[in-house]
């Protein structure tokens, strides 16, 4: 199994409403299962979550990336604009 984990940087200001976008707007829109999560780390300075999607290969991954990653960006940034930032890793699941 293979999951594109993309981690979010939130403005507190826009914390609950992004994480309710979120759960409403972009997981029930993904044609995989995904999950929303709260990441807690001391190097936090700022509401941190991770999105993850998971996939059958690292090939789908990448057509997800080409294909859907800038519109599910986008939504965002239209309903929260300059509020977040991001960045996304691939893991690949090697035992359960």
């Amino acid at each position: 199994m293979h999951i594109l984990n993309i981690t979010f940087s939130v403005d507190p200001s826009v914390e609950e409403g992004f994480v309710s976008y979120v759960q409403q707007q972009i997981i029930p829109k993904l044609d995989h299962k995904s999950s929303l999560l709260r990441i807690h780390s001391d190097a936090n300075t700022h509401p941190t979550f991770g999105l993850q999607i998971e996939f059958e290969s690292a090939t789908a991954i990448r057509d997800f990336k080409r294909i859907e990653l800038d519109s599910t960006y986008q939504q965002l940034q239209t309903s929260f604009p300059n509020k977040w930032v991001s960045f996304d890793t691939e893991l690949e699941k090697l035992a359960p």
